[in-house]
């Protein structure tokens, strides 16, 4: 049995094994595995078309995109051959964008060269041209020098035949351009030699119309390395490239960079042609833009240094074709020590933006500080570079080394201890807190209580009577001199018979309610330098009676001694002899009801959007010191200025425009007025009574007496640094497009009338519209097709029933609204 098993088993494994070799077997082969297709690699067009697809690398929006994809396709996005050729593609609505044209575009490539012994890094353009400055143009009628070199963009051919290849559209949908200079010829670049080894930068001057028929300008760039073969390969380290600012930064006041004709948009593409080769033969003066940008927003703290034998300067260049152009009246609308404004390391976008500190050079720092004979910088520095150079040289031979040798980051006199701003870094350390508010009518007095915190110490609250006050109880006094003795609180109101109550517009503090206020250090503290104090809402008259939504508003700065800033660690010691600064507080204001159910002030403007540009409203002016701020810093918030600059704050000077009527200082006329100069016929001044007509810079068109020395005009000094006039630059929800102000604007008080209802008045939007839109024929058009009143008519006329017809033609959406003749979208 067992042998019959093992022959049996046998048999099988025979079986098996024939059937393993194909034989004796009837059932099929199994089929072979079968060999996979390779799937194809995407072609240049599916990858280029694929990257349009993807919102973030529309060209309107993303600078680098259209270099970067194409490169990523396979396709080297520049090839420095002679001359070197780029290609692109440009994206639009998800789209690649066709129908590219020569005119579309101008390109600009440079290299960078390492600093050295303290020099900054410089781009230095291969493409220049030579300006001839005409014989009678620049100083004194006088040019400098008669000719110069400037960087510029590459030609256009101009054969056809080459012109007509100069740019090609691939059929994968990018573009090649080829240069018509060949950068590998010193002859072709004014000597400037071609160097492999070097990162490069090429860009694009850009336009194209988008899918809404707009034209977008924009100027896309690329920093590259070049490798054996001459081909491009993208910079990723950002220590290899120079990004000193972020347009972006520009942006915040600017809203959108726009110049040489509105083309050239983004400073990584000014840099190109703004560098130490670029000198404007007209005035001499070299368009470094690090030089120029930095003096022209110095332009006024450089003249009033000129003007006081301080070794300033009237920063004046002629640009293209002998067209002058002077600076003396542009201030940077905050403090200048704000470096970070425009340069910060902490900014991805400019990995070299903390060079201002790092890194000073001349090109830099003697362009806000006043450096000709006779100013504090050429005395203090003439004694070291008689050490440092040799005896007898002159401030400015001081090498760059020297100054990063001696203005180290860190040192007392490093760049980054020096240009600290006590008057807005120590605001940090002061806020005001409503915590409440309430009104007794029967003995008419808000009660507030609140406390001053300091958000740096877990916002402790700070004892508002210091050391420096006298007396006791009701005779405490804090003088404005002590460090809490300035700040207040004021209180805005309804008062103005007539008034309609559908919307909250404080009216009190010109007719008679200017009383209602209390200093901070009055309140009773409880213990824990938390307080409460009463505000008295002054009695009703036959003509004001309180009534409606109130604000309790904060106001005031802090009184600190004056710190060292030539100081190298924290704390910094006081200044001796003993100066006192006004130093920013974050204010506040809370609302309720004297009367009926509490209905808040529309919110019309922000402070966080004037504190773009002027980084802490109130605390500079253009003129760039606190010396010169309005109301001394005191008022930080737009919240407070339209409790004071209410539609019955007049001005003691008349307008400019020759009519018999007085300046309205009403918070929104007072402020596009200010801003709106460039629009205005006649200038919106403030310090003196001028008679006749004006023109702009204060002289006077009809032999009138010229404005007083002690006049601020804005005309002359503020001009709205916008391309075009976006108002939500300022406004918030759209406010600015229909203005719901139940008040007209004071303009006139005659002599003897103390009825508020009888003061004559601009009706509302007139009011607004007419800040900017001053002339004779604007003030008609408002009056005859907007039944607006132009000083015509009083407050209680108004108020009776005179209606404005302005939103018949201009309300939002209108054939003429506002929104679509601002240019908004």
């Amino acid at each position: 049995m067992k042998q019959q098993l093992t022959r049996w088993g046998m048999a099988v494994m025979t079986a098996i094994a024939l059937a393993a070799c194909g034989g004796g077997g009837s059932d099929p082969a199994p089929a072979p595995t079968p060999t996979p297709t390779p799937t194809p690699a995407p072609t240049v067009k599916e990858l280029l078309s694929k990257a349009a697809a993807v919102a973030s690398n529309d060209t309107a929006t993303n600078t680098s995109a259209p270099f970067l994809t194409v490169q990523d396709a396979g396709v080297a996005a520049v090839t420095i051959a002679s001359p070197p050729k780029v290609n692109f593609a440009i994206y639009s609505d998800g789209q690649l964008k066709t129908g590219l044209a020569i005119t579309n575009v101008s390109f600009a490539i440079a290299k960078l060269v390492p600093g050295s012994n303290g020099e900054p890094d410089q781009w230095v353009n291969y493409i220049y041209r030579k300006e001839t400055a005409a014989a009678n143009v620049g100083p004194n009628n006088k040019p400098v020098l008669a000719t110069a070199m400037q960087a510029t963009t590459d030609g256009k051919q101009t054969d056809a035949a080459l012109l007509a290849a100069q740019l090609v559209a691939s059929p994968d949908g990018y573009y090649t351009y080829t240069f018509k200079t060949d950068i590998k010829d010193p002859a072709q670049t004014n000597g400037v030699v071609f160097d492999a080894t070097k990162t490069h930068r090429v860009a694009i001057q850009l336009s194209y119309k988008n899918a809404a028929g707009e034209t977008v300008l924009v100027n896309p760039y690329f920093d590259f390395t070049i490798d054996a073969n001459g081909k491009s390969v993208p910079v990723t380290d950002p220590s290899k490239t120079r990004k000193m600012t972020d347009v972006a930064s520009c942006n915040g006041c600017h809203e959108k960079l726009a110049l040489h004709g509105g083309g050239r948009v983004d400073t990584q593409y000014c840099v190109m042609c703004h560098n130490p080769g670029t000198v404007d033969a007209n005035s001499g003066n070299n368009l470094n833009l690090a030089t120029m940008a930095h003096k022209i927003h110095a332009g006024k703290l450089l003249k009033a240094k000129l003007d006081a034998g301080k070794g300033g300067e009237d920063y004046t260049i002629w640009g293209y074709q002998n067209t002058k152009v002077g600076f003396a009246e542009v201030g940077f609308p905050q403090d200048l020590r704000n470096c970070t404004v425009c340069h910060s390391g902490a900014n991805a976008s400019t990995p070299q933006g903390d060079n201002w500190k790092d890194k000073p050079s001349k090109e830099a720092c003697l362009t806000c500080h006043a450096n000709g004979t006779g100013s504090d910088w050429e005395t203090s520095h003439k004694v070291y570079a008689g050490t440092l150079v040799k005896a007898g040289a002159a401030a400015k031979d001081l090498s760059n080394a020297q100054c990063v040798e001696c203005h180290k980051a860190g040192t007392n006199i490093g760049s980054d201890r020096v240009h600290w701003n006590q008057n807005e870094e120590n605001g940090a350390k002061y806020k005001m807190n409503i915590e409440s508010t309430s009104y007794d009518a029967a003995t008419r007095k808000v009660t507030v209580k609140y406390f001053l915190s300091d958000p740096t110490n877990n916002n402790a609250a700070y004892n508002l009577v210091t050391s420096e006050c006298t007396g006791t109880g009701a005779s405490l006094t804090c003088a404005n001199t002590t460090k809490f003795g300035n700040l207040r609180f004021y209180l805005g109101y309804q008062n103005q018979i007539g008034q309609p109550a559908g919307v909250t517009e404080f009216s009190a503090n010109n007719t008679g309610g200017s009383a209602a206020n209390v200093y901070a250090y009055k309140g009773t503290n409880d213990g824990s330098n938390h307080y409460t104090v009463d505000i008295v809402v002054p009695p009703d008259t036959a003509t004001s009676v309180a009534f409606g939504t109130a604000r309790v508003v904060s106001i005031g700065q802090i009184k600190e001694p004056k710190l060292q800033v030539k100081w190298a660690t924290d704390p910094r010691p006081e200044v001796t002899p003993k100066v006192l600064v006004n130093t920013v507080v974050k204010n506040t204001f809370k609302e309720f009801a004297l009367s009926g159910t509490l209905q808040p002030r529309r919110v019309i403007v922000a402070s966080e959007k004037c504190n773009v540009c002027h980084g802490a409203l109130g605390t500079t002016s253009g003129s760039n010191t606190l010396a010169e701020a309005f109301h001394g810093g005191a008022r930080d918030t737009v919240e407070a200025c339209v409790v004071c600059h209410d539609a019955n704050k007049v001005s003691s000077t008349v307008m400019t425009n020759g009519l018999v009527l007085n300046e309205s200082y009403q918070f929104k006329r007072m402020i596009h007025g200010i801003h709106g100069n460039s629009k205005r016929t006649y200038p919106f001044t403030h310090g003196n009574t001028v008679v006749g007509v004006f023109n702009k810079d204060g002289s006077s068109a009809t032999g009138g007496a010229p404005l007083a020395a002690n006049v601020e005009n804005y005309a002359a000094e503020v001009a709205w640094p916008g391309v075009g006039v976006n108002c939500n630059v300022c406004h918030v929800n759209n406010s600015y497009k229909q203005d719901l102000s139940p008040l007209a604007s004071v303009v006139k008080k005659d002599t003897g009338v103390t009825d508020p209802g009888l003061w004559r008045v601009i009706t509302p939007k007139a009011a607004s519209c007419t800040a900017c839109h001053d002339s004779s024929k604007a003030i008609a058009h408002v009056t005859s097709f907007g039944g607006a009143a132009f000083g015509d008519k009083t407050q209680a006329q108004f108020l009776a029933g005179a209606r404005e017809t302005c939103d018949d033609c201009h309300a939002s959406g209108g054939f003429k609204g506002v929104d679509i003749v601002h240019g908004q979208k």
